[in-house]
């Protein structure tokens, strides 16, 4: 500060009364640290909150004194010059002033001691305790213990001090977390909510079903911004319920931080807190999400304190949050919050044009809805019954497979040869023969690029016919089908047809390596090789089914 700004703290008093205007706010049941710099107030500060079991605050305190040595180094300043210690408590209704400052008297001991052992310096610890102060470093009995806080009157305080330089104290954390902590629980939205959470686990049971749920909640939140930006305070309670698990998606999350401009912040920022608000015990961890985005929003309006007490709850609830852990890094690192907005719109162009991308590729093989469905249907329902007494032995086993192989061989000439037909009957038979792993790794593709095309339109014509209650039968189809695309970089379709297998079976081995190869931008060359010396095995197996 210049001459003219400097704040005088040269007692005591002023040191305890001065600590909301060192951190913008007052810090209910918590450890602040503050660094003095050349004008006192300048350097670092940190607030750690203090657990509501006592049993719990040497754990706490010596957790809290590490973080603060390293976020000091991490400014470039020597916590060896001197740190001043805060206890804030209030006391509980069994307790005196003086009750909770006896309580808080270990909690210096704890601290002072892990500094020391940081190379840190400890001036003063200073307990506020309902408006009172004590100085646990003075040992003089009955001095610096419980005296009321200067009064705003007082021409040396530092409240008439900030006064005079236009500055006023922080608010209370109690006050702030009331935008976005529940109050009371409202059981009926609790118990929607519930009914919400079971309907989003089941939509998002498969792929098609999260990518729809994706961009249900993208409008929704939509929707939700315009009325708050049209004057509402409120949500009905199914749009509120769907918005608030739809958010545990991180694509809807992403869609949140990057849907609205710098004029809705306020609107945004009164949704995410009204959604949060309604998030009550048990149902505290739904709020994560919500809690993240009311901490960007505060964070881009400049309103650090606001993101961090929200951010606290959120970790508190689930500490793995991934997006809450980042936002909290750059809170304190200084980070420009347009970065991760720039980011997260990308995010979400990407997602939106990967399940756009995916309506148009599952057209490829989903199951046909058609007339055409009770006549697969019911070929299916009869080759079951003579494909499965086909196999009841070894020797029909063997016949099954290599006559499957023998059959796919002669629809892929067909399909060289006109259109993509084959007579339901021979469709069911190779459906049905391809269950059989080892027929189904026979006919993975193994030819030159050429026969690409051909393959693809077979195993997607037969996976258009795994009709229910046949579509279990479609992860062969699909593993074949997304194998090909993959041959032919087309890692799209082929991350779709492999992710649908699994959605269908999610133990189908097959269709979960290729999906990690895919997805670690693996060559599928290595592999072509080995279905290349599969498929020689297979050819020489012939010679077996002449000895039995």
């Amino acid at each position: 500060m210049s001459p003219d700004n400097t704040v005088q703290v040269t007692s005591l008093p002023q040191l305890a009364e001065i600590l909301p205007y060192l951190l913008g706010h007052y810090p209910d049941d918590s450890i602040a640290f503050h660094a003095p710099g050349p004008n006192f107030i300048d350097g670092p500060t940190m607030t750690c909150p203090l657990p509501d079991d006592p049993a719990e605050w040497k754990a706490a305190a010596e957790l809290a004194a590490l973080q603060f040595v390293a976020y000091a180094h991490e400014k470039r300043h020597d916590p060896g010059q001197g740190v001043i210690i805060y206890l804030c408590r209030d006391p509980r209704p069994d307790e005196t002033p003086w009750d909770t400052a006896a309580l808080l008297a270990p909690v210096t001991d704890w601290l002072t001691l892990t500094l020391l052992n940081e190379r840190a310096c400890v001036l003063q610890t200073i307990g506020l305790v309902a408006n009172r102060w004590w100085a646990y470093e003075c040992t003089t009995e009955g001095c610096c213990e419980g005296q009321p806080l200067p009064p705003a009157d007082d021409p040396t305080s530092v409240k008439a001090q900030m006064a005079r330089l236009g500055r006023t104290p922080g608010p209370r954390t109690r006050d702030i977390v009331k935008e976005f902590r529940p109050a009371t629980a409202d059981p009926d939205f609790l118990k929607d909510l519930d009914s919400a959470v079971a309907q989003f686990n089941a939509r998002c049971a498969t792929s098609a079903g999260r990518d729809a749920t994706l961009t249900s909640t993208c409008a929704q939140i939509d929707a939700a911004i315009s009325q708050f930006r049209a004057g509402a305070t409120t949500l009905n309670r199914t749009l509120a319920t769907q918005l608030v698990v739809g958010l545990h998606d991180d694509g809807a999350v992403e869609a949140g931080m990057a849907h609205t401009d710098d004029d809705d912040l306020p609107h945004a920022r009164r949704l995410w807190a009204y959604l949060a608000r309604h998030c009550a015990d048990p149902f505290t961890q739904e709020a994560v999400p919500t809690l993240t985005l009311y901490a960007f929003v505060a964070w881009r309006q400049g309103d650090l304190i606001a993101a961090r007490l929200a951010l606290r709850d959120a970790l508190t609830a689930d500490p793995e949050y991934d997006l809450a852990v980042g936002i909290h890094l750059g809170t304190i690192d200084g980070e420009d919050p347009r970065d991760f907005l720039a980011t997260a719109r990308e995010n979400r162009n990407h997602r939106m044009a990967h399940i756009q991308h995916a309506v148009q590729v599952a057209s490829e093989y989903r199951p046909v809805t058609d007339s055409t469905a009770d006549r697969h249907r019911e070929a299916l329902d009869t080759a079951t019954e003579y494909h499965s007494a086909q196999t009841s032995t070894n020797r029909g086993q063997l016949l099954a497979r290599y006559g499957t192989i023998d059959i796919i061989g002669g629809a892929l000439a067909d399909f060289r040869n006109g259109p993509s037909r084959l007579m339901d009957e021979i469709a069911a038979r190779i459906i049905l023969g391809l269950q059989d792993r080892e027929t189904r790794d026979a006919a993975l593709s193994t030819g030159d690029e050429n026969d690409l095309p051909i393959e693809r339109q077979l195993w997607s014509y037969l996976a258009r016919r795994c009709v229910p209650p046949h579509t279990d039968k479609a992860p062969p189809l699909l593993t074949l089908l997304g194998w090909v695309a993959w041959r032919q970089n087309d890692t799209v379709t082929a991350s779709h047809a492999f992710s649908d297998a699994l959605d269908i079976d999610p133990h189908y081995s097959l269709a979960k390596h290729m999906l990690d190869g895919v997805r670690t931008d693996c060559d599928p060359a290595a592999l072509l090789a080995v279905c290349r010396e599969e498929a020689q095995r297979f050819a020489a197996g012939r010679a077996d089914l002449d000895n039995l």
